[in-house]
């Protein structure tokens, strides 16, 4: 039987909410020459998704239905007579990247054309007793991507004589940026900050040290003095700011090399903790007095926000590493699409530890 139901989670606007939709797919007939189907079997929430939504408003868009997520696993169910690298059967892993997309990842089939939506390779295995590889693979390409990003996408060198401080330690970002640095990159110090309840565990994620957030002192009062002591007054090559934090700015130069080292403050999500059931429309475009210490020729440090490229390195890169087993993705929760709203609630508490996974059967 050629004909399938397509189940999507999607929205419409800003105010319209989320639903379960359907239309009748033809497995023969719905993809071309250069395309090939996938069946997918899970995919990751994002934060991303629900700041894009809360920026559809109804003038802006159209009135046709929207898609959520980008991370994905499944299998190849149909090949174009011009794809050359995959063929039915293949388990595959990816991002596809989106904006306001009537295709996500929050569906049961994804169409594409993997010479464009090149962010694809073949699902490696994890052999995990409490995850199948389906979930774990749907948790790592975007996180994992931004990573990848940060540490090779703004012409740094990194290594074993590099230190990097990572502000929100226990976040799905940071556990894969610290694997990456210490398991590929060799990078000699990697100091996290994150609750003391994370301590023993982010411990055998790789960190060297860990400075918690709700100790006695104060966070930057903590690292200066880690700086000063047991990390013999070096500075960081690199801050990378994964929660939203502010603190750093006034001692940057006490914490962060110089900026003709080049050096840089990273952040994924901007100088504030973003409350995602209720993000401002506009604080994304406010002008802060930090900004111009940012840009322009009198800057005084290398700034960057860091946004995943959907590119076919990092997967490969990701692959590699999870097959040599140095790395494996942090899993929070693991729902079924019947149950997306759970899934949804998760993600906005704020609370979840890893990546939150919807299961699509």
């Amino acid at each position: 039987m050629s004909k399938v139901a397509n189940r999507t989670v999607t929205f419409i606007n800003n105010t319209s909410g989320s639903a379960i939709t359907s239309e009748e797919l033809d497995l023969n007939t719905c993809f071309g020459d250069n395309e090939i189907v996938i069946k997918i079997r899970a995919a990751a929430l994002n934060p991303v998704d629900l700041i894009i939504q809360n920026f559809a408003f109804s003038w802006l868009v159209n009135k046709e239905p929207k898609t959520y997520s980008r991370d994905y696993s499944g299998d190849v169910v149909k090949v174009g007579k011009n794809v050359e690298n995959f063929k039915i059967g293949d388990k595959v892993c990816g991002l596809y990247a989106h904006i306001f997309g009537r295709q996500g990842t929050l569906g049961d089939y994804l169409i594409l054309d993997p010479t464009k939506k090149c962010a694809i390779e073949q699902m490696p295995r994890f052999d995990d007793p409490k995850y199948s590889d389906y979930v774990l693979n749907a948790a790592w390409p975007l996180v994992f991507g931004t990573a990848h990003r940060a540490l090779f996408g703004y012409g740094q060198k990194l290594g074993p004589e590099s230190q990097i401080l990572v502000i929100g330690a226990s976040t799905s970002v940071s556990t894969a940026l610290v694997q990456i640095a210490k398991n590929y990159l060799r990078v000699g110090t990697v100091v996290g900050i994150c609750s003391q309840k994370s301590f023993e565990y982010n411990r055998t994620l790789g960190f060297d040290h860990l400075v918690a957030y709700d100790g006695d002192k104060d966070v930057v009062s903590q690292v200066t003095e880690l700086i000063e002591g047991e990390l013999d007054h070096k500075k960081f090559d690199l801050v990378f700011d994964s929660v939203g934090n502010d603190s750093f700015f006034p001692k940057l130069d006490d914490v962060l090399k110089d900026k003709n080292e080049n050096s840089y403050y990273m952040t994924v999500v901007g100088d504030r903790k973003l409350n995602y059931t209720n993000v401002s429309k506009w604080e994304a475009l406010k002008p802060k007095r930090e900004m111009l210490k940012r840009y322009g020729p009198f800057r005084k440090y290398n700034y960057a926000t860091v946004l995943t490229q959907e590119n076919a390195a990092f997967v490969k890169l990701g692959c590699e590493l999870i097959s040599q087993k140095k790395y494996a993705p942090v899993i929070d929760s693991v729902h079924e699409i019947e149950n997306y709203t759970n899934a949804f609630e998760r993600l906005l508490s704020n609370r979840a530890k890893g990546k939150v996974v919807v299961e699509i059967n």
